[in-house]
């Protein structure tokens, strides 16, 4: 994991501080495996049946057809602003500053579902039941967690590096000890007739939102491109990276929803829709200790993933602060090479969302995952389309990849927007509300300030 490191120019990023194993673990440990599949089994399994596992499996390949998209614009730029930057250049600093915003505010969505996730885990793990139900409580402890985690992530990336390959470790046996019970332990029997059932049959729809939900399990795979100048090889490293926790991704979450089919049925699963598995049926398969162990693992996961995106919200606005599309105060960086400022900022804006959340809606769990995977999916589907764009007619020297693949990534993931707000405006008000005013805070912003459209050097 170690990477030789140099002194960073005054206002960068230390370079050559991450090697590939480092970068991947980043990888890995954003998607927070044990957590997101915590929460989002139960609704796979509602929406597609005992083919949860397959359809995990095919939603691995649109996404790692986006990591090529990646792939190929980090090769020509490896900044650390990444869609920001290369959007910019190739569809002009309107387009690029919105798919910068809608980046960021994805984090920042997602750093309220963590915390709220880390708070009651924590709660949850030292017995205190009363206080995990505490809105006040989980509000308390999660501000004062995510305020750990950026502490440790301004301190360094070798640092954030060191922590995540611990938490990762963590979560990884516990997920595989999982896998293994289940497939060792005798088949729970039939649930009674008032339980869910699962689909006998799939449709569009459903592999619509299921690829949606699949968008969120996968995401966070991009947090080795944001720490691509910081990369020991900033224009191989963080797609390496990327692909590599891409495969353990795909094994880890098909494999273990595959053990828990077959050792608690589609039936059962899909009940639990978004309740968290691991809390319903965490005791019956591992006895109320291997429960309680379970849950600090997924609290390890958690913790693991709230740090890891805060690195790359923190340096995409970094990059934003740079072209002064952001308040150039935003772009200080520490003698160390730490966005100390930025990163500051970033969390102090995710634990505001994350208590307004708290406050005003019922599930911040269930709706700031819908709104992430919507936001996800639209600057996926925005970065791939700009590839052709950014390489011109250079783009006629590798055509599949810089015309064929971003094509067909773009029209993928237009499609799985179009389908998943159309549900999203019938299924939950929160959710839409919440997408709807991230992009009115983006366009208001670049209606205001003038520095938001300048184009990126």
């Amino acid at each position: 994991m170690s990477a030789t490191t140099t002194r960073p120019a005054p206002g960068r990023l230390r370079p050559r501080a991450v090697g590939l194993a480092a970068s991947t673990v980043l990888s890995l440990a954003s998607t927070a495996p044990a957590y997101s599949l915590a929460v989002t089994v139960g609704l796979l399994v509602g929406l597609v049946g005992d083919r949860a596992p397959l359809v995990l499996v095919a939603a691995a390949l649109p996404v790692a057809l986006v990591v090529l998209c990646f792939r190929e614009l980090n090769r020509a730029e490896p900044d650390c602003g990444t869609c920001y930057a290369w959007t910019t250049r190739a569809l002009g600093p309107v387009t690029g500053w919105l798919t910068g915003w809608v980046a960021v505010a994805a984090c920042v969505l997602v750093l309220a579902n963590l915390a709220q996730a880390s708070a009651v885990y924590a709660f949850t793990v030292v017995g205190a039941d009363d206080l995990a139900a505490s809105r006040v409580a989980q509000g308390l402890l999660g501000t004062a967690l995510v305020a750990l985690v950026t502490w440790l992530a301004v301190r360094g990336i070798t640092v954030a590096a060191r922590t995540q390959v611990v938490l990762f470790a963590v979560e990884a046996v516990a997920l595989v000890w999982v896998a293994a019970r289940a497939l060792a332990t005798a088949p729970l029997p039939e649930p009674t007739a008032s339980a869910a059932a699962a689909p006998a049959g799939v449709g569009a729809g459903a592999v619509a939102a299921a690829l949606l939900v699949a968008v969120f399990l996968y995401w966070g795979w991009d947090s080795s491109f944001s720490v691509n100048e910081e990369s020991v090889e900033p224009t191989t490293t963080p797609a390496r990276a990327a692909l590599l926790a891409m495969a353990g991704l795909v094994v880890l979450y098909a494999g273990t929803t595959a053990a828990l089919l077959a050792w608690a049925g589609p039936d059962r699963l899909a009940a639990i829709g978004e309740d968290d598995l691991f809390a319903v049926l965490g005791d019956a398969l591992l006895g109320s200790t291997g429960g309680t162990v379970l849950a600090g693992a997924v609290l390890a996961s958690a913790l693991a993933s709230t740090q890891t995106t805060v690195l790359p919200a923190a340096r995409a606005a970094l990059a934003m602060a740079r072209r002064g599309a952001l308040p150039t105060g935003l772009a200080e960086v520490t003698p160390a090479g730490s966005p100390a400022r930025v990163t500051w900022a970033v969390a102090g804006l995710a634990t505001a969302v994350y208590l307004a959340l708290l406050a005003t809606s019922e599930a911040v769990l269930a709706d700031s995952v819908a709104a992430t995977g919507v936001l996800v999916a639209g600057y996926y589907a925005v970065t791939a389309a700009a590839v052709p764009a950014y390489f011109g007619r250079a783009a006629r020297e590798r055509p599949l990849a810089r015309v064929v693949v971003p094509l067909l990534t773009a029209t993928t993931f237009a499609a799985v927007l179009v389908v998943s707000l159309r549900d999203l405006a019938a299924t939950s008000t929160t959710s839409l509300a919440a997408v709807l005013a991230v992009l009115a805070v983006g366009a208001g912003y670049l209606t205001l300030v003038p520095t938001a459209r300048r184009t990126a050097p």
